[in-house]
């Protein structure tokens, strides 16, 4: 597959991750089920990070390929329910970072595209869901319950997407790690900022 070619599958991708602002820049913090459902979809390191698990899903095939979206939005209803609870202590700052770094390292496993043994892989989704929910969940204004249903939804929806773009860029071999090498390079930027 030409470089080109590689280039215009991805562009998916780029538009959503760098066309929405980082989480903690997102506007606002309504509440509610519609702006719970937005909430996921207004951050570049939300959006990448979700559509990145969609892509190791459609990369698992039928059979394996839920694991990885359920394990994370497990995690993040744990980190959802943890902020609400009053974040045990957690800064608000500390949780950014982790929210980076979880991108990085989705982004390598992406990038190096081989098969991870579930042992080992499914606790990092499970802990970069978390990390996700604490950072939602701090935001979250009221209506809890209903406005974190909406975040677990949209979230579903990034990883429905991932999934799409997966199946979709199949056939191209490097896609994949473009995808993850993009997703990888997006966390060090925020980790830097």
């Amino acid at each position: 597959m030409s470089l080109p070619r590689l280039a215009l599958s991805a562009l998916p991708f780029l538009a959503l991750a760098f066309g929405a602002s980082p989480a903690f820049a997102h506007a606002g913090h309504d509440h509610g089920l519609v702006a719970g459902f937005l909430h996921p979809l207004m951050g570049a390191d939300h959006v990448a990070a979700m559509v990145a698990i969609g892509l190791w899903a459609a990369s698992l095939g039928f059979k394996r390929g839920w694991l990885p979206p359920l394990g994370f939005l497990a995690g993040m209803a744990g980190g959802i329910a943890l902020a609400l609870m009053g974040g045990m202590g957690i800064g608000f700052g500390w949780v950014e970072t982790a929210v980076a770094g979880s991108l990085i390292v989705l982004g390598a496993m992406l990038a190096m595209a081989q098969p991870f043994r579930a042992g080992w892989a499914l606790p990092l989704v499970l802990v970069a869901g978390l990390v996700h929910g604490l950072a939602h969940g701090g935001e979250i204004g009221g209506a809890a319950g209903v406005t974190a249903i909406g975040m677990l939804a949209g979230s579903a929806l990034l990883h429905g997407l991932g999934v799409a773009l997966g199946v979709a860029s199949a056939r191209y071999a490097g896609a994949l790690r473009f995808g993850g090498a993009a997703t990888a390079a997006l966390g060090v930027v925020f980790f830097l900022a």
